[in-house]
């Protein structure tokens, strides 16, 4: 607690330390360089500058490309294969009737037809939910437009189809 700063009297909220009066001497510390005379070499007079001779191969700048090309090439296939992510869906109906969960998906067919629908059964209990986000933000938009509709829509987190996500706006 005791340091360089001033005391300040207790109870005051301003402070009256003025840190542009600071000044304190540091030339001991600083490191010191002496200086040698030499002469400099005299310089020629001529007008074009001396250019140096181009050792490099045009041959290796393609040989590079076409090894970038294969790995980017490589990497794309990659990409291309992955089908699955994790994303979101809204879950619209969850029940024990299977034609109270048709209904329900009719509804999404008509009402959004960018959204597709996905039913799943595990016994006794339906579950239909609708969409492919990529982004929370765009689920949370649908889901605000489907809980007019459905009061019972929730946000969950699923493994969305990579392709279909795109195509939704």
């Amino acid at each position: 607690m005791l340091a360089c700063a001033p005391k300040t009297v207790p109870g005051s909220s301003r402070s009256t330390v003025d840190y542009n009066s600071y000044t304190e001497d540091l030339s001991p510390v600083r490191p010191s360089y002496t200086v040698t005379a030499t002469t400099a070499p005299a310089k020629p007079a001529t007008t074009t500058p001396a250019r140096r001779p181009d050792n490099r191969k045009p041959v290796e700048a393609i040989h590079i490309n076409r090894r970038l090309d294969a790995v980017l090439d490589t990497i794309a296939q990659k990409n291309r294969s992955v089908r699955y992510a994790s994303g979101y869906r809204v879950q619209i109906y969850v029940g024990n009737e299977r034609k109270a969960a048709d209904e329900a998906k009719l509804k999404v067919y008509k009402n959004f037809p960018e959204l597709n629908p996905y039913l799943d059964y595990k016994q006794p209990t339906y579950r239909l939910k609708v969409g492919d986000f990529m982004r929370r933000i765009d689920a949370e938009r649908y889901l605000d437009l489907l809980k007019q509709q459905f009061s019972l829509a929730v946000l969950q987190a699923d493994r969305v189809d990579i392709r279909r996500s795109l195509s939704i706006k």
